[in-house]
């Protein structure tokens, strides 16, 4: 369960997807600050509003209303680091040296992204962390969470099948108590 007063570095995925679903302005009371990359607001919100993307005008909704702040990454030694590596974007890259840099929890589905924050020992969540922490506090019952989950996946969010078989079992066994 996310601890309150915790800082939330957000990644892409974990915006675009709690969104989908209805819950991103309710994730983010989980957290005393909400934070995202100036590079992951231009991916989400910028490039979304171009391509029509549904959750652009939430999000960009939230930032104007200072529940979700952006913060520029500045050049540090591990943003030169990170830049070698293929596998992140540039929202990534971000995204990892801004949790570094403020101690916060790095919000991210990616694999390749958590790889890279488990090998920094950085705290991690992402969408399902969101959803077993809104569980617990009671925002969402059980049920419900199952089935919000149902439509994450619905609405194009990925994990692996083990990983939905796990955490459906786990809601479903919280459901049964």
């Amino acid at each position: 369960m996310a601890p309150r007063g915790e800082v939330a570095i957000l990644d892409a995925s974990p915006l675009i997807f709690l969104t989908r679903v209805g819950l991103l302005d309710t994730s983010l009371k989980l957290f005393s600050t909400c934070l995202v990359t100036d590079s992951v607001k231009d991916e989400v919100v910028d490039t979304g509003r171009t391509v029509g993307a549904p959750e652009t005008a939430e999000i960009e909704a939230l930032i104007g209303a200072g529940r979700i702040s952006v913060e520029r990454v500045p050049r540090t030694s591990l943003a030169l680091r990170l830049e070698s590596n293929p596998r992140l974007s540039r929202g990534d890259r971000d995204s990892l040296v801004l949790a570094s840099e403020r101690g916060g929890r790095l919000m991210a589905d990616d694999a390749a992204v958590r790889a890279v924050a488990s090998q920094l020992g950085l705290r991690l969540g992402g969408t399902l962390y969101v959803l077993f922490a809104l569980a617990d506090r009671g925002s969402l019952k059980p049920a419900e969470t199952a089935e919000v989950l149902d439509r994450l996946v619905d609405r194009g969010w990925y994990c692996s099948a083990r990983l939905y078989r796990t955490a459906r079992a786990a809601l479903e066994k919280r459901g049964s108590k």
